[in-house]
């Protein structure tokens, strides 16, 4: 924006001292302006609109913009806060002893910011962690604390009425001259999983579990970070422009309060609905909740409708999960196998909202007769199960009346409501008439945003998605999964970077024997003939599906030594299929009935997935490349001159349409100039 274009009047020349804020003042509704739509890919990479010169209100602050605020106020002192363990003391604890453990004495209101993997043993007093409160035990907490999502914080609290019996820890850290009976004392340890390899494989995330390099004049001149002795863990005593603290906002605080303590004398077990538009912090109110929970329940449900930004699947899908231990870090570091899911093959469900409800509703029904209510031998009402459902940030037109019917599905007991930062002073989308008898008993809590400046704006949503699906694909699941009783979270405990995916040995599925469907779904897959299959599918993510064989229309016409592909038929319908996971067809042959396949699916799930469902999901550019090779590209991908390999353009495009679509936002009418 040019200052020299705005009003005099707006105000006085201002004084080159004091930093300049700009800020956009608050309007009356007009039907010019228009409406966020989450259901918008690009929407969510472009950056704020410049507003019109008359919406602009210049205002004067006394405390410079970059001005770091204090992250960590522990002050690491060795044999005095900080206690390197043997590894006779390590045994003597009945801990792991394979890496080296530090216990720390935090005293209270004492606060330690860590990036990193690690893991955390609470031995002595009581620490808050993203939300909760964690008590003493043996159980190691998994913590991954990247810069591309807000830094945990852990704070020392006060003691509280604990059952748990504290780690007999050693007398030199226990009868320390500077102890005190209310500081607390954890045990970290650098915790080995391969997660920071993803950072090669998705190079925008390169360094995400390192301190970013100083940029600012006050970071230059700070003194330096003190090291807790740990490899791989880094202290952050202050925050940056890509590294945000995690701040539980006081409406949070007190919703979650009020939800958790509740007296609920039903025997259904609650539910609860979180709601609000995107880049709200609705996910992550949504994982605090669920870590609340999981202190009261043994297991929590989590039901994922959010296409876009999924909790512990890549997009695409509409999850069931059964969570029975806290979450601590962002969605790509923990994927899970779901117990039921639904593969829709987008980002949000515009293009076929129909079957996006029936995936939903056939999730709450699996919960309502499958998961909700407790065993018959359970004899205390922590046997329950509740349920959370995230739903989606498209809150507007389409994805209003979605959530509405979503909502009328569930019931729930409880409602949190997010408003975001765009939503104030703006209409929302009135309920429809038939959800006000159906969910007028529910509690109701109003939630304040998260403000944009609480998280790294190095990372958009894309970049989020994209890691996502490539954290999926190098993920190492567990080896055997419990089919006769899959009421158990099952999460990837490592990651595999060491080959990139046009390297790694692949499934030999013969698609004659091995799959009895192939369905596209998405817009514009129903001009697909028969005899382009084998294009559509080649470098392709398909969703594993399994069917009864009752509702599949199998085609008796078909040839064996054709593909198994119908035009224009329908994906499996919910209430009779389930997605076990997602698969990469990275060739097929063009003489054989053969294929190779990636995923990390278990081979016990691969035999029951005889549907191949391709939607609009695509793979990443980043997973189709190979990064063994150097900046300068020479070897190209699998030994192919990248100049000759398909699919992939290097450099920037040429000709009309080639340059990235903008999107203008800033348009008035004649009336309003």
């Amino acid at each position: 924006m040019n200052m020299d274009d705005a009003p005099k009047s707006v105000a006085p020349a201002p004084d080159i001292s004091l930093p300049l804020i700009m800020r956009q003042s608050k309007r009356a509704w007009s039907p010019s302006r228009p409406l966020p739509d989450s259901s918008d890919d690009e929407a969510d990479d472009e950056q704020p609109p410049k507003q019109a010169p008359f919406d602009i209100n210049i205002q004067y602050s006394s405390r410079a913009v970059d001005e770091p605020s204090i992250l960590s106020t522990f002050q690491p002192t060795p044999e005095q806060n900080v206690f390197h363990l043997t590894n006779d003391e390590v045994h003597a604890l009945g801990l792991e002893h394979t890496t080296t453990y530090v216990a720390l004495v935090l005293a209270p209101g004492e606060t330690l910011a860590l990036l990193g993997v690690y893991t955390i043993v609470v031995a002595l007093g009581a620490v808050s962690l993203l939300g909760i409160n964690i008590a003493p035990a043996k159980t190691a907490h998994r913590i991954f604390a990247p810069r591309s999502a807000p830094v945990p914080i852990i704070r020392c609290e006060p003691p509280g009425p604990s059952t748990s019996t504290p780690i007999s820890l050693p007398s030199r850290i226990t009868s320390a001259p500077q102890r005190n009976a209310d500081d607390a004392i954890i045990l970290l340890r650098y915790l080995d999983t391969g997660v920071e390899g993803l950072g090669r494989v998705c190079r925008v995330f390169d360094g995400a579990f390192q301190p970013s390099q100083p940029r600012s004049r006050w970071a230059r001149d700070a003194p330096p970070v003190p090291s807790l002795g740990i490899p791989g863990v880094h202290m952050v005593t202050h925050s940056a422009k890509d590294t945000q603290p995690f701040i539980l906002p006081e409406s949070w605080s007190t919703a979650l309060e009020g939800a958790c303590q509740a007296d609920n004398t039903s025997f259904e077990p609650p539910t609860y609905l979180v709601k609000g538009p995107k880049k709200s912090g609705k996910s992550t109110f949504a994982r605090t909740l669920l870590n609340r929970l999981l202190a009261r329940y043994k297991r929590v449900a989590f039901i994922e409708c959010d296409l876009g930004q999924s909790e512990f699947t890549p997009g695409g899908m509409v999850t069931l999960h059964i969570i029975d231990h806290p979450v601590f870090g962002p969605p790509f570091t923990h994927p899970s196998q779901p117990y039921r899911a639904h593969y829709i093959g987008s980002t949000a469900p515009r293009s076929n909202p129909s079957h996006y409800l029936a995936a939903v509703q056939a999730l709450v029904e699996t919960y309502r007769l499958e998961i909700q209510l407790p065993a018959e031998d359970a004899e205390d009402e922590d046997g329950r199960i509740p349920a959370i459902v995230n739903t989606m940030g498209w809150t507007k037109g389409l994805g209003a009346d979605l959530n509405a019917k979503i909502e009328e599905f569930l019931s729930p007991t409880d409602i949190f409501e997010i408003v975001g930062m765009e939503e104030k002073g703006w209409p929302s989308a009135a309920p429809l008439p038939h959800l006000q008898s159906r969910s007028h008993d529910a509690r109701r809590f109003e939630l304040e945003g998260i403000s944009p400046d609480a998280v790294s704006t190095h990372y958009n949503a894309t970049d989020q998605r994209n890691l996502a699906i490539l954290s999926y694909f190098h993920a190492v699941f567990p080896p055997s999964i419990p089919l006769d009783s899959p009421i158990c979270q099952v999460t990837a405990q490592s990651w595999n970077t060491s080959l990139p995916l046009c390297a790694r040995y692949p499934y030999e599925v013969d698609w004659s024997q091995a799959f009895d469907q192939i369905v596209l779904s998405g817009a514009g897959y129903e001009d697909v003939v028969p005899s382009e299959i084998g294009r559509v599918l080649n470098g392709a993510i398909v969703g594993l599906v399994e069917c009864d064989e009752a509702a599949m229309a199998i085609d008796p016409q078909s040839e064996p030594s054709k593909i198994p592909y119908t035009q224009d038929q329908p994906p499996p319908p919910p209430a009779t299929s389930t997605c076990h996971g997602l698969a990469l067809i990275r060739g097929m042959s063009p003489s054989t009935p053969h294929m190779h396949i990636l995923t990390p699916v278990p081979p016990p799930l691969l035999q029951r997935s005889r549907v191949l469902v391709k939607g609009e999901l695509e793979l990443p550019v980043w997973g189709m490349l190979d990064f063994r090779v150097g900046d300068d590209g020479e070897a190209g991908v699998a030994g192919v001159e990248r100049a000759r390999v398909p699919y992939l353009q290097w450099g920037k495009g040429e000709g009309l349409g080639s340059e990235r679509r903008r999107i203008r936002r800033n348009l008035m009418r004649k009336g309003q100039m």
